[in-house]
């Protein structure tokens, strides 16, 4: 089952005159002495707090700090990491939990991991003992990992956005050692189930893309069958009724919105850019155009890995560089923002896109080949 909901406490004071004093003394003198600019105060601000985070208790400080590394609180530091355990020691600050996610390449950057914590006044918050988490999770998301303690008697299961069906029956195997991985596999098929998703898909049909990325709490002898029944039950709350009203909108089905959904997040990084590459697939399928989807072609090979010249040639139907539309079936687990892109893709005119390639994880759009190449060309992939 899933756990309840926190309960709501008042917000707390987060005064702190003095150190604010002695931020803008700094900034002060830097900007007098230096003759810096707006972004050379962001420097010094930033330099101020990672010595000392704590100042992020007062909001002009994070408005500040939020300009510079704010995008990098969505953004994971590897999507293809593996859930990994780590212990948080009794007694140990945020500020040090935080160093240590970054030194164990958790997090690019541990601001972005303090500053929603501090966002939400949960710094002080962190619970002692061991966790799983992986570089895959937004340091976010981690945070709000490590503010949640299961019961004694439960078991914590993180399923991560843009895991393949194997990868979620692994960490089930992990998290209920009883469970083996095959036995999740052999269990996570439509079957005879009744939920509206999935409604008219065979019943041998896997769920892969049907179950829903999220922290869930068990009694540690739960069997896959509950765990599958809640995770399908989560994904018919979060996004099954919006998928089928899209679907009958663009005279679709919800297992094809899942499909694109599911390429939707194995390619925005950045989850702002996921309605404009929903848009940009939506624009190829209506034009007949073959996806040419990297993700399709690794989920095809097995790995989330970089593509060789040779894995582009691989005889598979989930290879859309061969094979025009869709892919068989979905080929991960979607999150929310995928799912909700799918249903409203952004209404432009793009038919490519390409990696910056820079810590941002976001992409520049072209609407013709000739737009794409020099695109390329100005990051560096050719």
């Amino acid at each position: 089952m899933r756990s309840r909901e926190r309960r709501a406490v008042p917000p707390r004071q987060r005064s702190n005159a003095g150190a604010l004093i002695f931020v803008l003394f700094v900034i002060v003198v830097g900007v007098v002495l230096a003759g810096q600019g707006q972004a050379g105060v962001g420097d010094l601000v930033i330099g101020v707090v990672q010595d000392r985070d704590t100042l992020l208790r007062n909001g002009a400080i994070r408005s500040v700090v939020s300009a510079r590394v704010g995008p990098q609180t969505d953004l994971a530091a590897d999507a293809r990491g593996e859930m990994r355990d780590f212990e948080v020691k009794k007694g140990e600050t945020a500020s040090e939990v935080g160093r240590r996610l970054e030194s164990e390449s958790l997090v690019r950057d541990r601001l972005a991991f303090l500053l929603p914590l501090y966002d939400d006044g949960h710094e002080d918050d962190i619970q002692a003992g061991m966790h799983r988490v992986s570089p895959a999770m937004t340091p976010r998301e981690i945070g709000a990992v490590l503010i949640q303690k299961a019961p004694e008697d439960q078991a914590t299961l993180r399923t991560i956005e843009g895991w393949r069906l194997t990868q979620v029956a692994a960490e089930v195997s992990k998290v209920f050692p009883k469970i083996t991985k095959e036995a999740f596999l052999q269990a996570a098929v439509v079957g005879r189930r009744a939920d509206p998703a999935l409604a008219g898909l065979d019943p041998a049909t896997p769920l892969e893309g049907f179950l829903f990325p999220d922290t869930y709490f068990f009694k540690k002898d739960a069997s896959a069958e509950t765990i599958i029944v809640t995770m399908l039950a989560t994904f018919e709350t979060r996004a099954g009724p919006g998928l089928r009203q899209a679907a009958s909108q663009r005279k679709s089905t919800v297992y094809d919105l899942v499909k694109l959904a599911s390429i939707v997040e194995r390619e925005a990084r950045d989850r702002k850019e996921s309605p404009t590459i929903a848009g940009v697939y939506a624009n190829r399928l209506r034009l007949g155009m073959k996806l040419d989807a990297d993700p399709t072609i690794q989920y095809a090979v097995g790995e989330w890995r970089e593509l060789t010249l040779q894995d582009l040639e691989i005889g598979s139907p989930y290879n859309t560089y061969k094979v025009a539309g869709l892919p068989p079936t979905p080929i991960c687990s979607p999150g929310l923002a995928a799912l909700q892109a799918a249903q409203q893709p952004a209404q432009h005119d793009f038919l490519y896109f390409v990696a910056k390639g820079d810590a941002t994880g976001d992409h520049l759009f072209a609407r013709t080949l000739e737009e794409q190449e020099a695109n390329r060309l100005k990051v560096g992939n050719k």
